[in-house]
C-alpha cells in the first residue's frame, strides 16, 4: 500500500509520517530529501538559470536558492520544471523496490503528480495561527502553497501529539479495513 501524506508547511506532515513509521513499520519516502539530492545533480543547470550565487563551496546553497526562487512564481516554475520530473522518477523507483507500507511525504504531492502513485492520500491541515507558531518562515512560503488543497483523507492537527496519534490510528484502521 502506498499512502501520500501532504499538507502545507508547518501542518505536521513529518509527525504523521513518524507515527506511520513507528506504529505501522512504514517506509517513509521524504521527497524534500530527494529534492536536496537532485539539486546537487543539476547544480550546473541551476547556475545557468539563477546565477553562481546559488553555489557555496561548490555545493548548492539551498537558502540562497530559496531566496531567489521564492521571489517570483516564474523562478519557482523554472526550478520545479527542472527538478520535479527527476524527483518523481526517483520516488517511483523507491516504490518499485519496496514492499509493505510505503509513505510518500510531500507538500507538493499533487503539483508533482505523486498523488497518482498513491493508493490513498492523507492531507494534514492546521490553522494559519498554528502553522505560524510552529514555523516562522511559513508566512513567506504559504503564498507559494495555495494550490495545496485538502484531498483524500483530511486530518486536522491543531491540538496535541496524542490527539494526532489517535486520528492517525483511526485512519489506518479504516484503510486496513478497506483492503480486506
Amino acid at each position: 500500500m502506498v499512502i501520500g501524506v501532504t499538507g502545507k508547511i508547518g501542518t505536521g506532515k513529518s509527525t504523521v509520517c513518524e507515527i506511520l513509521k513507528n506504529k505501522y513499520g512504514a517506509h517513509v519516502v521524504n521527497v524534500d530529501r530527494i529534492g536536496h539530492e537532485v539539486l546537487e545533480e543539476v547544480k550546473e543547470k541551476l547556475v545557468e538559470l539563477f546565477g553562481g550565487s546559488v553555489l557555496e563551496d561548490g555545493k548548492v546553497n539551498r537558502k540562497k536558492l530559496a531566496s531567489i526562487v521564492f521571489e517570483s512564481q516564474e523562478n519557482l516554475k523554472k526550478l520545479e520544471s527542472l527538478v520535479h520530473p527527476l524527483m518523481k522518477k526517483r520516488v517511483q523507483e523507491i516504490i518499485n523496490k519496496t514492499s509493505g507500507l510505503v509513505v510518500i511525504e510531500a507538500a507538493l504531492l499533487k503539483r508533482m503528480g505523486l498523488d497518482q502513485l498513491c493508493d490513498h492520500v492523507i492531507t494534514v491541515v492546521a490553522s494559519r495561527e498554528t502553522i505560524l507558531k510552529r514555523n516562522r518562515e511559513a508566512d513567506r512560503r504559504l503564498k507559494f502553497q495555495e494550490d495545496i488543497v485538502p484531498q483524500g483523507i483530511v486530518v486536522a492537527n491543531n491540538s496535541t501529539l496524542e490527539d494526532l496519534e489517535k486520528k492517525v490510528e483511526e485512519v489506518m484502521k479504516l484503510l486496513w479495513e478497506k483492503r480486506e
